[in-house]
This record gives structure tokens, sequence and C-alpha cells, in this order.
């Protein structure tokens, strides 16, 4: 893990959301550029206003 072996960050910006997510400590859901939703890659799946806006479902 770079975050706590070398206390390295990694920004990843990725089409595919739920690839993106399930790989994230953190995630943010961007709207016209300004954050619309954060928190953790798991929350973020598991939100429904995430799924049913951006996820496809």
């Amino acid at each position: 893990d770079l975050q706590k072996k070398d206390g390295m960050t990694l920004i990843m910006v990725e089409q595919n959301a739920k690839k993106g997510l399930a790989f994230a400590d953190i995630g943010y859901v961007l709207v016209s550029g300004q954050t619309a939703i954060a928190g953790t890659g798991d929350e973020l799946l598991e939100n429904p206003d995430v799924g049913r806006l951006f996820l496809g479902g």
C-alpha cells in the first residue's frame, strides 16, 4: 500500500466509475467541476444517488 508504506497518494480519473470506486479509499463525484458527493469507494458504490445518476442503476 503506497500510502501507508511510502506516504504516497495516487489520483485516478476513470470513466468507468464502478471500476474506479472499487480501488478508491476516498472518492469524489464531480458535477460541472464541483464536488457533489464524497465518501469512501464502498460508500459511493452503495449510495443510491450515485448509482442512479452515475452508475446506470
